[in-house]
């Protein structure tokens, strides 16, 4: 069975006032899985991500926005733990609101850039192309 093709992917990037870091996929995708596992490790394992990585992703979010996004407890009897804030919740949505609309406004848009779109080199598409081509310039 022929594997699926991978539909285009629109990536959102919001870099605010030109200030840096940018607010994109990666970052709430972090948010979820720490709103969804209540650990910064337990969420950076699950994005394949080292700890250090996810802690400092998390200091980038807590820094652009006046209040911080994700709230954390130190380790000890209870153990630490991790939760978003409700301002973390509402960028999360808004965010997901953004890329939605984005696909809602986009899609003939998109499809009809998919349809004319040069298939990958040396892919089946690809070679066709090619002949195609050469059949046109004889």
């Amino acid at each position: 069975m022929p594997k699926a093709q991978p539909r285009t992917q629109v990536v959102l990037r919001l870099r605010f006032a030109q200030l840096e870091p940018l607010l994109g996929p990666g970052k709430i995708e972090l948010m979820e899985h720490i709103a969804r596992d209540g650990s910064i490790s337990a969420a950076g394992r699950s994005m394949r991500m080292s700890y250090h990585r996810a802690w400092t992703i998390v200091s980038e979010l807590n820094a652009m926005f006046r209040e911080p996004l994700i709230e954390t407890q130190l380790g000890g009897v209870k153990g630490g733990g991790a939760r978003i804030t409700p301002l973390g919740r509402d960028v999360v949505r808004r965010y997901r609101s953004i890329e939605t609309s984005v696909w809602k406004h986009a899609a003939t848009h998109i499809a009809a850039l998919e349809a004319i779109v040069e298939a990958p080199v040396g892919s089946r598409l690809a070679r066709r192309a090619t002949s195609r081509n050469r059949k046109a310039v004889r």
